[in-house]
């Protein structure tokens, strides 16, 4: 079968680059992706509710002027948002020839099996850094949650590394999901004892309802009696929603930093034509503790914090719940006084102003990037007589942004410093 996930980046392979749309192709890339939804997206009736308003936008001549295919599928997918409010519907775009697909899209063909190998490893299974803190506290950063079959060995030895600390904490401020079979629940099974029911994913196809579980065995030592922090962003999305708001529910770990975005509708990548393919949910989640879930709402933090300080303040919280389960008095002074020094050294941020010329017709613009993990809507910029402008909080360093306008991202016109990545190009600040 093939693999569930619950986001999608843009895999790159090797392939032409194509050139610039055509109304034909505009045509038919709009008549696949209506198929789709009519055919696979878990609501049918929000399926129906989303082509209509695609269908009309078409109408309007709205998609006429646009020939360049990011903006092409920007555009749509801003769109798609407006129409359904559904944060993991989308249609995107590759620079590259995607692989064939089987006439079933739920079964990989042996050349998107090879991607998505090749995908997991360069995403080194979604563990961005595994690091114990000082105080004896461990931190594991994500920035996906991988399938067990192909990350069950990582997290296993990670587990093993981290077993011996006194607290945890797990940094999901920029993990956008999971993808592949039983990540979450492989991961969440080293918090608890025994098998608990974490929760169900109701699918459209069959309309089926699939039980997740811990797991009874586990390879690697539980950890088990100790404080765990969640840390979150606006960014947080999807998978790693899923782990904090089940987790949450259960009342194993605590929630600190940002209202995350809220997409609770697991889903697959459905290839369009050769270069765009559209990601469809195809199930929704149910928490049988809560008996709902966190779409469109998002996961509720317990101590909100904004992202940029919300690893700091988790740290500060572990090394109190340390010093106060501490019995030798020595470790306890020494917890104390290196709690009394992080106090007393908070994070350095510069106020830095942003500036975009023109787009006055716009509805609403924002401005996202490394400063906030590319949250999307949590930095409004204000309307002025000849742009938009706001300011923010930084750190020294490189900061790389875009300008979100109309849910189609920009770059600064007026900035012609850009790093450019596999995926995206984005404009450029360093500030001192």
């Amino acid at each position: 079968m093939k693999t569930i996930i619950l986001f999608t980046f843009t895999l790159l392979l090797s392939g032409a680059i194509k050139a610039q749309l055509t109304a034909q192709e505009k045509h038919l890339l709009i008549d696949s992706l209506c198929a789709k939804l009519e055919q696979y997206y878990v609501f049918p009736e929000k399926a129906k509710q989303a082509i209509q308003f695609i269908r009309e936008e078409q109408k309007k001549g709205s998609y006429n002027s646009i020939s360049d295919e990011r903006t092409f599928a920007a555009q749509i997918s801003a769109d798609l948002r407006k129409s359904g409010r559904d944060q993991h519907l989308r249609q995107e775009y590759s620079k590259t020839v995607l692989p064939d697909q089987n006439n079933d899209p739920y079964v990989f063909t042996a050349e998107e099996e090879e991607m998505v190998r090749r995908f997991t490893v360069q995403e080194n299974f979604g563990i961005r850094k595994v690091d114990i803190l000082k105080g004896n506290i461990g931190l594991i950063d994500f920035s996906c949650i991988f399938g067990a079959d192909e990350a069950g060995k990582k997290y296993a030895a990670i587990m093993d590394y981290l077993s011996h600390t006194d607290a945890l904490i797990i940094d999901l401020r920029n993990c956008r999901g999971a993808m592949g079979v039983d990540g979450i629940s492989f991961f969440a099974s080293y918090f608890f004892r025994e098998s608990v029911h974490l929760n169900d994913l109701v699918w459209r196809r069959g309309n089926r309802t699939e039980q997740k579980w811990t797991y009874s065995y586990l390879p690697g030592k539980r950890y088990l009696n100790k404080p765990v922090y969640v840390v979150t962003s606006a960014r947080t999305f999807s998978g790693g929603e899923a782990f904090s708001y089940n987790m949450q529910a259960l009342g194993r770990i605590t929630v600190v930093g940002e209202q995350t975005r809220g997409g609770a509708n697991p889903g697959i990548s459905m290839r369009l034509n050769d270069h765009f393919s559209a990601f469809i949910p195809n199930g929704t989640t149910l928490s049988p503790v809560t008996h709902s879930n966190w779409e469109g709402v998002g996961v509720t933090p317990d101590i909100s914090e904004k992202a940029n300080r919300a690893l700091y303040e988790s740290y500060k919280l572990a090394l109190n719940d340390c010093i106060t389960s501490a019995t030798d008095s020595k470790k306890k002074t020494f917890l104390a006084n290196w709690l009394e020094f992080t106090e007393g050294n908070p994070p350095v941020f510069k106020q830095e102003t942003f500036k975009l010329k023109g787009h006055l017709d716009a509805q609403e613009v924002f401005l996202t990037g490394t400063f906030n993990n590319w949250a999307r809507k949590t930095i409004p910029m204000q309307k002025q007589k000849e742009g938009w402008v706001t300011t923010v909080e930084c750190e020294a360093g490189i900061n790389e942004y875009r300008f979100i306008v109309d849910e189609v991202p920009v770059l600064d016109p007026d900035n012609e410093r850009v790093m450019k990545g596999l995926e995206f190009t984005n404009s450029l600040r360093i500030i001192q």
